[in-house]
């Protein structure tokens, strides 16, 4: 009766090792796969870009569009001119009207909302 009991025991540690154990092991690995999928869905929506931009660079036009963006390429007859973005504004201004009404909008514009 007691090696009945132990073995009915073994079959079921058995039995739950295979079958019931694994189970976590499943939905971690469904989980982690569908991270895969999208990680791979996002790899080629990316390469199907860089392949566009490749295609692009392969014809006279895109060639000649990326240089002008890159290198500053300018055709024959062209001039090229140079627009420097402002520099920033002096905030240090002296007491008193109207440079105080001015701090303040200066202020109120830089304050995050």
């Amino acid at each position: 009766m007691f090696t009945g009991l132990f073995v009915l025991g073994i079959i079921a540690f058995i039995g739950i090792a295979v079958f019931v154990l694994p189970v976590g092991t499943w939905r971690d690995q469904s989980v982690d796969l569908d991270q895969r999928r999208a990680q791979l869905d996002e790899l080629q929506r990316v390469n199907n870009e860089l392949e566009a931009e490749t295609l692009r660079l392969e014809t006279p036009d895109g060639i000649r569009e990326a240089a002008r963006e890159d290198y500053g390429l300018i055709q024959s007859g062209e001039n090229r001119s140079t627009v420097l973005p402002l520099p920033a504004l002096p905030t240090d201004l002296p007491d008193g009207w109207p440079y105080n009404v001015v701090t303040q909008i200066i202020a109120a514009r830089t304050t995050p909302s």
